[in-house]
């Protein structure tokens, strides 16, 4: 893997040192982790909040339309 060198103020580089990993990559790639994370559950939480806001006919609808996918893919197997 290649590697580059970025330029932070002195309180990052403080920071990511606070964080006391065994270097910054290793700091900097488990904050991404978190945050990538974060998002992913903050976009899942978002969805299922528009879903319980979905009418019993409009959840139906997507639930046939979520079981043709899934039937689909299982024919691919």
């Amino acid at each position: 893997m290649g590697s580059t060198t970025i330029k932070l103020s002195t309180e990052t580089r403080d920071r990511i040192r606070a964080l006391g990993g065994d270097t910054y990559e290793e700091t900097i790639v488990e904050a991404l982790d978190a945050l990538e994370a974060d998002r992913f559950w903050a976009q899942a939480e978002a969805a299922a909040a528009h879903r319980a806001l979905l009418s019993s006919g409009e959840r139906d609808a997507l639930a046939a339309r979520e079981a043709d996918v899934d039937a689909a893919f299982d024919g691919l197997g």
